[in-house]
């Protein structure tokens, strides 16, 4: 297990969205993973986990994809906080485009992060179809919103599990959960997860690409 740096944390929970810090600890992880490549956010708002994934990207171009980034200075603002969290070797794109439009413009993503809208399944599975076949050899599909109330999510994950192309990633919760409480670093999280509906919420999930 690799922990962020405790001053990226603090960055982290500064910034507002529905994502804990035990969460993000997993992601730190899954991303280190992934090959060196194109990667892409898909549904990024304010940039939370974007800056947890930046952090942990090797060198590369990062699209940041939504539709909110029409708002040109929402854009400027939310690519420059997920870039001063990277090592300045992560080129930083916001795109504002759906992300079923997005998508089919590059055929080689290293990493996607599948958090899109209202997390329909219809949805769901229209990005999934799409990326199917564009993720390298041990290229990284990651999700949010995975085993709560959005059971499209958990539909997508299985389905392309039960293609034989891709294979689960393993997230230790207890020792990320262990680490979480003993530093008490959900504290302060600007986050909007339901209080009490989780002590540490744990709705990330990944899957690799076999090669």
């Amino acid at each position: 297990m690799i922990y962020p740096p405790k001053e990226l944390i603090e960055t982290f929970k500064k910034c507002p969205g529905a994502f804990s810090v035990s969460e993000a600890i997993a992601l730190y992880n899954i991303v280190k993973e992934a090959p060196q490549g194109i990667y892409a956010e898909l549904g990024t708002h304010k940039g939370k986990s974007g800056i947890i994934t930046a952090a942990a990207l090797k060198p590369g171009i990062f699209y940041l994809i939504d539709t909110e980034f029409s708002d040109e200075k929402w854009a400027v603002e939310t690519a420059a906080k997920v870039f001063n969290a990277s090592d300045k070797t992560v080129e930083i794109e916001p795109v504002a485009m759906l992300s079923i439009d997005f998508i089919p413009e590059h055929d080689n993503y290293s990493y996607v992060m599948v958090d899109t809208g209202d997390h329909s399944e219809e949805l769901v599975m229209a990005e999934l179809s799409l990326l199917i076949n564009r993720i390298v050899p041990d290229g990284i599909i990651a999700f949010h919103d995975l085993d709560n109330q959005f059971t499209g999510v958990r539909k997508g994950y299985d389905y392309m599990l039960s293609t034989g192309w891709y294979e689960p990633i393993h997230i230790d919760w207890k020792q990320i959960f262990d680490y979480v409480r003993e530093n008490n670093l959900e504290e302060g999280n600007n986050s909007w997860h339901e209080k009490g509906s989780e002590e540490f919420p744990k709705f990330v999930g990944a899957i690799k690409r076999k090669k």
